[in-house]
């Protein structure tokens, strides 16, 4: 009778403990499926990218602003960095902080100022200020009489200076364009032949083919050109003068008008005042001169090129090429400077109120600035287009879409408790953020570190 009961106690709990079994395998399933979004999210984002954010106050970097109690820095060798702020934003505050990193460690600097403001505030009252001890050659448009005089054509070679030339003309035909530089370079050499010392003065007085013709044939007579020469002379004035006066005649007006007294022969260029360990702002003026400002500008930037080009083989330690308002001189030359300029130990810090004042230029060259950058800082925008064009730049995050399901219950919707998570990718900040940023935010991010942040930006003076 007990050897029966045993047996039938054991059947029981093998019986029990599979029907237990069984249980706890259902019940794991359908607890599975129901919604806990705390536990599924934790799993979902355990490889959540983190960006790091190396904040720290080491030297040979540059304050930005702070984030709390925290100060946020780019590094002085940043790969060029990118200002974009609306009037009133704090764009000037934000270039300050290079033109006092700038002064600080005693870096040359060239500033060019494309809105041509010169009262408090300006780039020209800040530079003053934080380089008391510096010496500082101000180019003025506002001022030409009082300006520092202005030699672009100063330690270069007929190739670069044919280019200054060009690129202070617009061409409505490439033909044109064509003969210009031709006539252009042979003046050039017939020039440094005659050992005349080349300014917008002289060149202005030797472009007219009477004059041209004059001086070929007094280098000929000397000897220093053959009969031959002289006569392919004769034949480029009668192909190629005419076209090239059209030109001249630019330049003429330059010359002959108030910003005429900015150049001369003995002027500064901007590697002269790099070399010196100086600061060299150029302060143009699109709006008493709009036509003038940007030729000008253009001349600055292969001015600044040639400076590139010196500096591969005597290197600086650092200098800034601080260029704001862009927009107004904005042309394949700047480009090609923010390629080159790095090379040298050449930082670019480029500044505009909004992508769209860049549109002018040609369908591509927004985005081939911002390409050439990798530092950004960002602050408010106006126009819905510009905040969500940012806001695609700056890039997206991993983010958690939760969805639910539901069931009709008597026309009625309810709960199934069931549900699903799913990665995603959201704004890391959204066209609304940017377009809400206060005076004196920003967003910036660094490529170079991979990191970004709201910031206070950091105001200096």
């Amino acid at each position: 009778m007990l050897g029966i009961d045993i047996a039938a106690l054991v059947t029981t709990i093998i019986v029990g403990l599979i029907f237990i079994g069984l249980w706890k395998l259902v019940i794991r399933k359908k607890s599975h499926s129901f919604f806990d979004y705390e536990k599924d999210y934790e799993e979902a984002m355990q490889h959540k990218e983190k960006p790091n954010f190396p904040i720290s106050s080491e030297s040979q970097k540059v304050l930005l602003g702070n984030v709390g109690k925290k100060n946020v820095f780019v590094e002085v060798d940043a790969k060029h960095v990118f200002i974009c702020g609306t009037t009133g934003s704090g764009k000037t505050v934000a270039i300050s902080n290079f033109v006092e990193a700038g002064s600080k460690l005693s870096y040359p600097m060239l500033i060019v100022d494309g809105k041509g403001d010169t009262d408090a505030g300006s780039l020209m009252e800040i530079a003053k200020h934080m380089c008391p001890s510096r010496k500082i050659y101000i180019v003025n448009l506002n001022n030409p009489k009082e300006s520092d005089k202005y030699n672009p054509f100063k330690n270069t070679n007929t190739d670069v200076i044919k280019d200054m030339l060009i690129n202070m003309t617009n061409w409505s035909e490439e033909h044109y364009k064509y003969n210009t530089e031709r006539y252009i370079l042979r003046l050039l050499r017939l020039m440094s032949m005659g050992e005349i010392k080349i300014s917008l003065g002289s060149l202005t007085h030797y472009l007219p083919t009477i004059n041209f013709t004059k001086l070929s044939k007094d280098l000929s007579v000397k000897g220093l050109i053959t009969k031959e020469e002289f006569i392919e002379d004769m034949e480029l004035a009668k192909t190629s003068g005419k076209i090239a006066e059209a030109a001249a005649a630019r330049f003429a007006t330059i010359k002959e008008s108030d910003l005429g007294q900015i150049f001369s022969e003995e002027g500064i260029d901007i590697y002269t005042a790099l070399e010196e360990n100086a600061v060299i702002l150029f302060i143009l003026n699109p709006l008493l001169y709009p036509e003038m400002s940007p030729l000008i500008g253009n001349l600055i930037i292969i001015d600044s090129k040639k400076a590139v080009s010196n500096f591969y083989k005597h290197k600086k330690s650092r200098i800034f090429y601080i260029l704001d308002e862009i927009n107004v001189y904005a042309s394949e030359s700047l480009l090609d400077l923010v390629n080159k300029s790095r090379s040298a130990n050449i930082t670019c810090i480029l500044a505009t109120q909004s992508l769209s004042d860049l549109d002018g230029v040609n369908d591509h060259f927004k985005e081939q600035i911002i390409e050439n950058c990798n530092n950004y800082i960002v602050l408010r925008q106006n126009s819905s287009v510009n905040a969500e064009h940012w806001s695609n730049v700056l890039g997206t995050k991993v983010a958690m879409e939760a969805t639910y399901q539901i069931k009709g219950d008597g026309g009625s919707a309810k709960s199934t408790e069931l549900g699903s998570l799913r990665k995603t990718r959201e704004y890391l900040y959204h066209p609304d953020d940017i377009k809400l940023l206060r005076a004196g935010t920003a967003v910036f991010l660094s490529r170079d570190k991979m990191f970004h942040t709201k910031i206070n930006v950091n105001k200096p003076f």
